[in-house]
């Protein structure tokens, strides 16, 4: 995995990032959502000042990514007390078999 070099832009300035070559394509993506939501934005509220819309954006995608990780954290826990039952029920059926054999 080697790193290279990129320059991005953001809000109208250019940015020079030191990545991992396999990360290349999700900074892009990132890159390209953050100014999508800049657009959108200043197309929507009339918001000018790039550092209020910087502040609003990053509110907004790192509240959505709260609300998912907050979301995948609970159904882990589901999943978690699912596998735990299987195993107890499997448990249990080993232990039944192993009386019915004696």
């Amino acid at each position: 995995m080697s790193n290279v070099s990129i320059q991005v832009e953001i809000a109208g300035g250019i940015y020079t990032l030191k990545i991992k070559s396999d990360d290349e394509k999700n900074v892009k993506q990132a890159v390209e959502l953050i100014n999508q939501k800049i657009s959108e934005f200043e197309k929507n509220y009339g918001v000018k000042d790039k550092k209020d819309i910087l502040a609003m954006v990053t509110l907004q995608l790192v509240s959505q990514l709260h609300k998912e990780k907050q979301q995948a954290e609970k159904e882990l826990s589901t999943l978690k007390e699912v596998l735990n039952d299987v195993e107890q029920m499997l448990n249990q059926h080993k232990l039944n078999i192993e009386d019915t054999k004696e």
